[in-house]
């Protein structure tokens, strides 16, 4: 055990991709290699989406290091995993997190099953209004399903299993 009372584990190193450099934990991940910029993604959008941007990545540094890596499509982020994902749009920041459990809320437009332990919940932000603490957590849950904590211990907690984070079905919300 670790000081911090989690198991203690050693991680396979990550996997460069050798035409662009991209770091993976899995080998040979399917990609698209190029070089892009973050202001090109933010070309067509108003500059609240740039503030919006700014302030998810504010929040996420309060949890510790982060990797940005900007995409074709979206600006993806890393700390050992890819945790995070935004697309700026124009009036508004789409992204989603990665967490360890389901979970139902209405801050999610949508949620993806990929993994008993990885589900892909996808948000819109439009405000700064929308960074309240229940937000900011689900960040800070994010950032350590990057930094592979859930795979150290239970992927879920007594209490998210009673909120019903165990459901398993698909949900979706449009809005």
């Amino acid at each position: 055990m670790s000081q911090t009372g989690r198991r203690a584990t050693s991680r396979p190193a990550l996997w460069r991709c050798p035409r662009c450099g991209e770091r993976f934990t899995t080998r040979n991940q399917w990609h698209a290699c190029g070089s892009f910029d973050l202001d090109t993604l933010f070309a067509r959008s108003r500059p609240v989406v740039r503030c919006l941007y700014e302030r998810f990545l504010e929040t996420v540094h309060e949890f510790g290091p982060v990797t940005v890596i900007p995409q074709k499509t979206r600006i993806a982020l890393q700390v050992r995993m890819r945790f995070a994902a935004l697309m700026p749009q124009k009036d508004a920041l789409k992204g989603h997190v990665v967490l360890a459990r389901r979970c139902a809320s209405e801050r999610f437009e949508k949620i993806e099953t990929y993994s008993p332990r990885n589900h892909v919940h996808v948000f819109r932000l439009r405000s700064e209004d929308d960074f309240d603490e229940t937000f900011r957590s689900f960040i800070g849950e994010s950032y350590r399903v990057g930094r592979q904590e859930h795979i150290d211990g239970p992927h879920q907690t007594a209490a998210a299993v009673a909120a019903g984070g165990s459901r398993r079905r698909a949900t979706s919300r449009r809005g």
